[in-house]
């Protein structure tokens, strides 16, 4: 518990406005967007063009071979008289010439730009106007203004400590709830042995998303520069990256599967994180129910969603939504916190609740090990890493992303250290009388209410968390939407309509459905066992088979496999 504390003080535990625009990112199809793409495109190419005069007309016009061909064999491009040429190597002998050589150099920019300036103002004469129309002046200004886009892009990326901070909050989030539950499931060993062997698959899973995002199937360490800035094209040699690198999870799935398999993991996400609505609801009313059990849990429920549809309209920026992130930070920390101690102070409290319920107090009341509920218990464990969808946006925010394979090691050590501290604890202190939410078992023992606090926390926390996955889940659906808007105003319109449907919706579904561990448990066993299981092993086998090693193609066909049959298997028993 000292060392997660250390750890949480030295990452330092908050979100600020670039963490929350990295993770609640849309999952975008790319169609939607090719317009705009192509634009830039078109921009980034005219912008790459370089400092060389324009195709001056050959003497070979009326020639049938092509124009550009015959002008590039008579008539090199040459460089133009405002191109900033690159400084000499200054000399090391002496202290004195280097800085005669320096002073030489500034001079010489100087009197380029009082040249270039001169020029702009001699035409802003002669064609009446007060604009600088020198091309040569325009470029030194783009030059100047694209190196401090690039020094304010450097300085947004994220350190290695927040990178390890922001991917295991991710991780710890509401199914951290639902851990001493597995262990009732599933028996002592039972649980534990789940929780470490999902969380040992998760863990190579993400390390295979990271080299399908750098574009090669070597550790990221291997390499000593970003890929994004790599001066090496992808195959050109040995040390080279073998692809080009990727920046999404659609982007894996469009070069794994094609465009197909792009709309298919995105439907994917998108209905997890209508789940994940549906979820926060079930929570909030149970929790609710347990501080006011003179009100029905649907009723608190639909109440909750009435007053969800505020925060959803009006927090429709990162900026805005920072500030909702820092209470699921500090919830996650209170849980783990709150079940440990409680159990250190409490201990086992079985026989006092076992009297409760009429039941012998001398009476056994942990299992070891029980097969009938490892189906439901997968599924738990399986939402409770349920965190893949957001390792591009980490990877991307990272200041060395050839730190990415040790960041992603150290944070499922702390993730599974926390998991295992919460499920272990939470079993013993009340064993097969806990609530698939821990924190309802404790508030429940609580006769005093000293604990409520951690209630209306978790409430609190919810409602964040909500709001949180409502805006990439309702970015996604205005984006389809949207080329059939005609204007701004309708977009508004629309953009509400979607966002009041989708809390109607997670409603309805938690009305019908207000079981936490049957929703998480079907959760985890469809959609991350997708997202997080097979989807990785099986992309990294489609882009990089030829490469790989007899034991690295094993363990792929080993995750396709465990993660259809579990996802398979497990889904029939839960629904029956």
């Amino acid at each position: 518990m000292i060392f997660f504390f250390l750890f949480l003080v030295v990452a330092r535990t908050h979100y600020d406005v670039r963490d929350v625009n990295h993770i609640t990112k849309s999952p975008r199809f790319e169609h939607f967007n090719k317009r705009r793409q192509q634009k830039m495109k078109s921009r980034l190419k005219e912008l790459n063009r370089g400092f060389f005069t324009p195709d001056a007309p050959s003497a070979h016009l009326n020639s049938p071979t092509t124009y550009s061909d015959t002008f590039r064999k008579i008539l090199p491009k040459i460089r133009s008289l405002d191109f900033a040429r690159k400084p000499e190597p200054v000399s090391t002998t002496t202290a004195k010439n280097s800085i005669a050589i320096n002073y030489k150099q500034k001079q010489a920019k100087l009197y380029r730009e009082r040249i270039l300036r001169n020029q702009a103002q001699q035409n802003d004469i002669e064609k009446g106007t007060n604009e600088m129309n020198s091309p040569g002046f325009r470029k030194e200004e783009k030059s100047l203004r694209m190196k401090e886009e690039r020094a304010v892009e450097n300085a947004d990326k994220s350190s290695y400590s927040q990178c390890v901070f922001n991917m295991s909050n991710i991780l710890m989030g509401v199914g951290l709830l639902g851990l001493p539950f597995v262990m009732k499931s599933a028996g002592a060993i039972g649980g534990i042995c789940i929780i470490l062997l999902f969380g040992a698959i998760t863990w190579r899973t993400s390390i295979l998303i990271g080299h399908e995002l750098n574009g090669d199937c070597r550790p990221s360490s291997f390499f000593d520069d970003s890929p994004f800035k790599s001066p090496h094209p992808p195959g050109s040699s040995p040390h080279a990256r073998m692809r080009s690198p990727l920046s999404s999870f659609p982007d894996i799935a469009r070069a794994a599967f094609g465009e197909r398999g792009s709309i298919v993991l995105a439907s994917v996400l998108y209905f997890e994180l209508f789940s994940c609505l549906a979820i926060f609801l079930v929570s909030i009313g149970q929790h609710l129910h347990e501080l006011f059990p003179a009100v029905k849990t649907e009723t608190h429920m639909t109440m909750v969603a009435i007053i969800l549809t505020v925060p959803t309209a009006l927090l429709r920026t990162p900026r805005l939504l920072s500030y909702l992130s820092a209470v699921g930070t500090f919830a996650t920390v209170a849980v783990v916190f709150a079940v440990v101690f409680s159990a250190a102070l409490n201990g086992n409290v079985t026989s006092y609740l076992a009297q409760n319920e009429g039941l012998p107090s001398d009476g056994k009341y942990h299992s070891e090990w029980d097969p009938n509920g490892i189906s439901i218990a997968l599924g738990l464990v399986a939402y409770s890493f349920s965190g893949h969808a957001i390792v591009p946006s980490i990877y991307t925010s990272m200041k060395r992303p050839q730190d990415f394979d040790s960041m992603i090691g150290f944070t499922f050590f702390i993730v599974v250290f926390a998991c295992l501290l919460v499920g272990v604890s939470g079993y013993y202190m009340f064993g097969d009388f806990v609530f698939d939410q821990v924190t309802i078992s404790i508030a429940v023992y609580d006769s005093g209410g000293d604990m409520s606090w951690l209630t209306w926390l978790m409430v609190l926390t919810a409602f964040s968390k909500f709001t949180l996955t409502m805006f990439p889940l309702a970015l996604g659906m205005e984006e389809i939407v949207a080329p059939c808007i005609a204007n701004e105003e309708s977009a508004d319109i629309v953009a509400g309509v979607i966002r009041v449907s989708l809390i109607l919706l997670a409603l309805l579904v938690a009305i019908f459905f207000p079981s936490f561990s049957f929703l998480c448990s079907l959760v985890g066993l469809l959609c991350t066992m997708i997202v997080s299981v097979i989807f990785p092993a099986a992309a990294h086998l489609v882009m990089f088979g030829g490469s790989l090693s007899t034991t690295d193609k094993v363990l792929d066909y080993i995750f396709i496999i465990f993660g259809t049959i579990s996802a398979v298997l497990g889904t029939i028993a839960t629904l029956s």
